[in-house]
C-alpha cells in the first residue's frame, strides 16, 4: 500500500488527501496517517505545511501558485523519488 502511495504521489495526477484516497480506495484518515509516517521517514514533504493563511507562494515551495494552508498536498523528496523509481523498475 505504501508503495502504491509513492507511485500515486509521483505520478502527480492527485495530489490532494481525498484524490488519493479515491484512487487507492481507502479513507482519507488512512491516507493521511500514511502521508504522516511517509513524511517523517523523509519519503515525503508536505506543501505548505506552515502556512497559517493563504499567500503568495513561499521562495522555497514548490508550488507556483498561491497555496493555502487548510489545503494539504505532498511531494517526493529526492528519498522518496528514489523509493518510487525503484518500485517502477521491479515491475
Amino acid at each position: 500500500m505504501l508503495n502504491r502511495f509513492l507511485e500515486t504521489i509521483q505520478a502527480g495526477e492527485v495530489q490532494s488527501l481525498l484524490e488519493i484516497a479515491h484512487r487507492l480506495d481507502i479513507s482519507p484518515d488512512m491516507v493521511l496517517q500514511m502521508a504522516k509516517e511517509l513524511t517523517n521517514k523523509g519519503y515525503l514533504q508536505e506543501i505548505s505545511a506552515d502556512c497559517e493563511e493563504p499567500q503568495k507562494g513561499c521562495s522555497d515551495c514548490p508550488v507556483n501558485s498561491a497555496c493555502q494552508g487548510f489545503v494539504r498536498h505532498w511531494f517526493l523528496t529526492e528519498k522518496g523519488r528514489t523509493a518510487a523509481s525503484r518500485i517502477v523498475m521491479t515491475k
